[in-house]
């Protein structure tokens, strides 16, 4: 199938929506000029840059988080992990502005520790985040900020103090009404451009699907070819992102 901008303008949109996948999800703590918080999701949301770590959220349309963000210049992305599915798309319905989300539903925070909005308490990882531009786009307005803080929960680190995904197990959006979490991972090493020319493949990995994420060498011998099976878990919910 080929679709594009001369094709019915739903189907275009919603074939891209729907193939880039699977989308992180900014569960975003913002503070209005009455000192309201806000708490609302986002999946148009990426870092661009690793240093400094800089990320970039997408609003479409008129948002509180957003006039929130220009009040302050400052705000915290949550990221949504396994157990919090259906409370942040709870928070995706259109509250009046002076409603509370966090409250309302129960979700615990704490005071952040350089930036104005709290933090979920429950979140595996918080990012606290300063506003450094904002961009106009067709249909929406972008707002890039730098993160100055990050902070995670202990239980998801391995011994390096790495985060294990296996033990964070992010969710991400799909297309429509489905969302992911990812429960496994496997590692493949950048291999050199000597190593490639010379006919070695990354899709053939030293060492067993077992260790995988451990990128640990294996003899020669026993070079396996590892499926490529994120075995993610679809998660039903409402789809009134913004």
């Amino acid at each position: 199938m080929y679709l594009d901008t001369s094709s019915d303008r739903t189907d275009f949109t919603w074939m891209i929506k729907n193939a880039v996948v699977p989308r992180p999800i900014a569960w975003i703590g913002s503070t209005a000029a009455d000192g309201t918080h806000n708490l609302a999701p986002y999946s148009y949301f990426q870092l661009v840059t690793m240093d400094p770590p800089m990320l970039m959220v997408s609003f479409t349309g008129r948002k509180d988080t957003l006039d929130n963000v220009r009040h302050t210049g400052d705000f915290v992305v949550n990221l949504v992990t396994e157990g919090f599915e259906a409370q942040q798309t709870d928070t995706a319905a259109l509250f009046d502005a002076d409603v509370d989300e966090a409250a309302l539903l129960g979700l615990a925070t704490t005071p952040s520790t350089v930036v104005t909005p709290p933090r979920l308490a429950g979140a595996k990882v918080a990012l606290e985040c300063r506003a450094t531009e904002e961009k106009a786009m067709p249909g929406a307005t972008l707002v890039f900020a730098e993160v100055v803080g990050v902070h995670t929960d202990d239980t998801v680190l391995d011994d390096r103090g790495r985060i294990d995904v296996e033990r964070y197990r992010p969710v991400g959006r799909l297309g429509g009404a489905l969302y992911t979490t990812v429960t496994s991972a496997y590692r493949i090493p950048v291999p050199t451009a000597d190593a490639v020319l010379a006919g070695h493949r990354s899709g053939v990995l030293a060492g067993s699907v077992a260790d995988r994420t451990t990128g640990t060498p294996a003899p020669e011998a026993q070079i396996a070819t590892v499926s490529r099976n994120p075995r993610s878990k679809p998660v039903p919910s409402d789809d009134r992102h913004a």
